[in-house]
């Protein structure tokens, strides 16, 4: 899994399918960035005062950033559900058509 969080943004990318203005609120403050590489990734520390970059730490396990992709798969569904719905509705509000029409 290619995992990308970026809290100040809201934003939470897995496999490339990302999300935007999500509440990430619960994610410690010096966290400026997470990202994971299947196997292992950083995390991009900042200066929760100043916002400057001040370290990044390695990770082997995305464990602690569970909550976030939790996050993200209520999204994904919630943004699936949708499409799924408005493409029902658009099928549901298409005029029946046949094979031949009477002149």
């Amino acid at each position: 899994m290619r995992l990308i969080i970026v809290p100040d943004d809201g934003s939470v990318s897995v496999d490339g399918v990302g999300f935007g203005g999500l509440n990430l609120s619960f994610m410690d403050a010096s966290v400026h960035a997470v990202q994971w590489y299947e196997t292992h990734g950083e995390i991009e520390v900042k200066d929760p005062v100043t916002g400057r970059m001040i370290a990044n730490e390695v990770i082997t396990s995305i464990d602690a950033f569970q909550p976030a992709i939790a996050v993200w798969q209520a999204e994904k569904a919630a943004q699936e559900a949708a499409a799924a719905a408005a493409a029902a509705a658009a099928v549901n509000n298409q005029p029946a058509t046949t094979g031949s029409q009477a002149l």
